[in-house]
């Protein structure tokens, strides 16, 4: 019996035998070495000797280790010990492994490593697709990459493939026949997200046309839009986009207002800050930025470089304010708003109320111009997100200092 070194031993695992629908070992690895593992004399023995949940020893050789150590952590409410087990899956997170982390990741509540699962998925997604461990994704998983807006892809043809690949095996999971008509039952959530008139007609030809995923008459309306565009109604259920996927952009950005008509601040600066809220989806907020620029007869050869603290306040439900605060680093440049990236992104929930604040370690006053119009807006919807603003104010300082509204929000969803 291997000795295993993960402080998933404390666990008591003869209760969580059924775990394994939280981390997915049946899906990603032999179900019944996961057993053997579970009845580990050792993890028993361990379960009652809590000073290894507090030893430095800590020492994880599989991603598998480290969920089971984080469920574990977290059930006995050891952020130390979960905090090494996150670390340990943002440093080894890859294409080949990110759905089964990202299902992890999803039923711990962690959001930096939902952050980095997204990025790979959006980014490396031929790899996402093509790895041996995607047709063992739960199908939540595979419909979130197939409905994501921007995916890194030469053709729309390796999500049908892929798809399809995991509809088989979905039929397999659920001991059907993986017969076109019981793969496109399987397939019901995920057939509307395929770009089939984003293909070329020699892809649909060869795959999709012959698969008998499709109708006669799907098949037939397909065709003659790839001919001839718009010239006939797409079939309910198909994507009636034309447009491949690519590569997403670093983050997407919210607008608050645009500045016009620049000019020296009458006040020094030294507060910014922006409130709102998101309707539709949660986001992760990764900067933001400020309209204060350089003066344009400055003429200096280095760019004034500045240090603050961000501050983050999310009003909760019962009325509690939860704070975070980070150092943020910022350069004040010609021609352009003044941007700063967070440290690490901040997970914001839809519904709930959200404050930024940045001050400055230093006030900005010298060479520096702000507008004097600033045309605001209520609400911004970018990406199928509608960003909702609250007025930012400051009333003790707004004597002393010109409180200044953040212009842009940067995020990625």
């Amino acid at each position: 019996m291997p000795r295993y070194v993960g402080m998933s031993r404390y666990v008591g695992m003869s209760r969580y035998v059924g775990m394994s629908r939280y981390v997915g070992m049946s899906r990603y690895s032999d179900h019944e070495a996961f057993i053997r593992y579970l009845r580990l004399e050792e993890a028993l023995r361990l379960a009652h000797r809590p000073r290894y949940a507090y030893s430095d020893g800590l020492r994880l050789q599989s991603i598998e280790d480290a969920m089971m150590t984080a469920f574990a952590a977290k059930k006995y409410a050891l952020p130390h010990l979960l905090e090494q087990c996150f670390s340990y899956l943002e440093a080894n997170v890859n294409a080949k492994n990110v759905c089964q982390i990202y299902e992890f990741a999803q039923s711990v509540d962690a959001p930096l490593l939902i952050f980095l699962c997204l990025n790979i998925m959006d980014r490396q997604t031929f790899h996402v697709l093509t790895s041996p461990s995607f047709p063992m994704v739960l199908p939540s998983t595979a419909e979130l990459i197939a409905s994501r807006s921007y995916l890194n892809l030469y053709s729309e043809f390796t999500v049908y493939t892929s798809l399809v690949q995991w509809g088989e095996d979905e039929c397999k999971r659920r001991k059907i026949p993986d017969d076109p008509e019981n793969v496109r039952q399987v397939l019901e959530a995920h057939l509307p997200y395929i770009r089939f008139l984003a293909m070329s007609p020699e892809e649909f030809a060869k795959g999709p046309a012959k698969g008998g995923l499709l109708t006669l008459d799907e098949c037939f309306a397909i065709f003659m839009n790839l001919a001839i565009p718009d010239c006939v109604p797409v079939p309910p259920g198909i994507s009636p986009e034309y447009n491949k996927r690519s590569a997403p952009p670093e983050y997407f950005i919210c607008t608050r207002y645009r500045g016009l008509s620049y000019s020296p601040p009458g006040r020094p600066l030294r507060v910014f800050g922006i409130r709102f809220s998101t309707v539709e989806k949660n986001i992760f907020l990764v900067g933001a930025a400020f309209p204060v620029r350089l003066d344009n007869n400055y003429y200096a050869v280095r760019q004034p470089k500045y240090t603050g603290v961000v501050r983050i306040a999310r009003r909760l439900v019962d009325g509690k304010i939860e704070r975070q605060e980070s150092e943020v680093s910022f350069q004040l440049s010609k021609g352009k708003d003044t941007a700063f990236t967070l440290r690490k992104p901040y997970y914001c929930r839809r519904g709930e109320k959200y404050e930024v604040e940045l001050q400055a370690h230093a006030l900005i006053s010298d060479d520096v111009i702000v507008p004097l119009l600033r045309n605001k807006k209520r609400e911004d919807v970018v990406e199928g997100v509608t960003f909702q603003f609250i007025p930012f104010t400051r009333v003790k300082l707004s004597s002393i200092l010109d409180i200044t509204e953040f212009s842009e929000l940067h995020f990625y969803c």
